[in-house]
């Protein structure tokens, strides 16, 4: 962390006037700044919320169930895309691709959700909703799996993190892809991504964490060996 001293005025090693500082004195000019202090708790908000929303925690209605989530989604997906551009500015390429990705992923989410419900798309019977929910989800999943690979040089919790939004990808897919008419998902496909999901905030405070004891002059917490060494 970087300081500076506080100037005293003196004359013969007397200090003049009558306010003086002490020459030891410190003040903090600047904190460590990094992107992933806004990033990864955006990230882990959302992601809670979105398994929140998928388990019908403390709901009753669809409407109500959707007027937290939504919100949370939206405003998270903004300030992702805020941490991409602040990583621009920092000339961090990979952390601007993966918070540029993730606020898109939660935008256009977000842009989806809202259009079936409000029929921005037209009147879709069920399996043409279904349908679009399982295109999204599946051009999302391949985009993420090719991310996952490119930067397995990432130090490992990063990897065990894509990998978590991979699966729950996937396991979301083919829950909407084989549920009966009328249901939200096949359970049995459902559940193993929702725990996934709920498994996902927790490495994403993990990482905001870190991020905060390191800009406060701390050692970053341990985020084991890449997969791939350099």
């Amino acid at each position: 962390m970087t300081t500076t001293a506080i100037p005293s005025q003196s004359t013969n090693g007397h200090p003049v006037g009558q306010a003086t500082a002490p020459a030891t004195a410190e003040v903090p000019v600047s904190l460590s700044a990094s992107p992933a202090l806004l990033g990864f708790p955006a990230f882990a908000i959302s992601a809670l919320s979105l398994a929140l929303f998928l388990t019908g925690f403390n709901q009753t209605t669809i409407p109500s169930t959707l007027a937290a989530p939504l919100p949370i989604m939206v405003l998270a997906g903004l300030l992702l895309l805020a941490s991409a551009a602040w990583a621009v500015r920092r000339n961090e390429g990979v952390y601007a691709s993966i918070f540029g990705l993730f606020g898109t992923f939660w935008l256009s989410f977000s842009g989806l959700v809202l259009g079936l419900l409000n029929d921005w798309f037209g009147k879709l019977p069920e399996p043409a909703q279904r349908g679009a929910q399982a295109n999204f989800l599946l051009i999302w999943f391949v985009t993420m799996v090719v991310l996952t690979f490119a930067t397995l040089r990432l130090q490992k919790v990063y990897t065990i993190l894509f990998v978590l939004i991979d699966f729950s990808l996937i396991t979301l897919f083919s829950a909407v892809s084989i549920a009966r008419p009328g249901a939200g998902g096949d359970p049995f496909i459902l559940h193993p991504g929702v725990a996934a999901l709920f498994i996902m905030p927790v490495v994403g405070m993990y990482l905001f964490a870190s991020a905060v004891n390191s800009a406060l002059g701390g050692k970053p917490f341990p985020m084991g060996k890449p997969f791939v060494k350099r």
